[in-house]
């Protein structure tokens, strides 16, 4: 018998998968931040006369020019009423759609923040 290892035999060292890194709770629908996003003042200079809100794979129209929204959308967000705000903001027919897809106040505080990130607002008010 000779002293000879056979290396077929031999099991490698079990791999160890990569360390996972922490991320960031997305809610559903919500774009990723884009390095060519369009400000404000480019949407108006370039006529842009809707931003376009993508939530749940809904799509939402808005109009880009805050000197254009309802007077009563304005009222409500200076109120801090959000949710009345962007009622007034989508208008009957995308509103009943909204809330047809998304009934939870989870869903709603999620949509706003998207609309208050496209608008470089702080927060949607509520």
């Amino acid at each position: 018998m000779s002293n000879h290892i056979d290396d077929t035999t031999t099991e490698a060292p079990a791999r160890r998968a990569p360390a996972k890194r922490a991320v960031p709770h997305k809610p559903l629908g919500v774009r990723q931040p884009q390095d060519h996003k369009k400000s404000a003042a480019q949407r108006e200079a370039e006529g842009d006369q809707y931003v376009t809100i993508t939530y749940g794979g809904l799509e939402f129209e808005i109009l880009a020019d805050q000197d254009d929204w309802p007077v009563l959308a304005i009222q409500a967000f200076s109120k801090r009423l959000g949710i009345d705000a962007i009622e007034h903001l989508l208008g009957p027919a995308q509103w009943a759609r909204f809330v047809t897809r998304f009934p939870k106040k989870r869903q709603f505080d999620e949509f706003s923040e998207v609309i208050a990130a496209e608008f470089g607002f702080g927060s949607s008010g509520e």
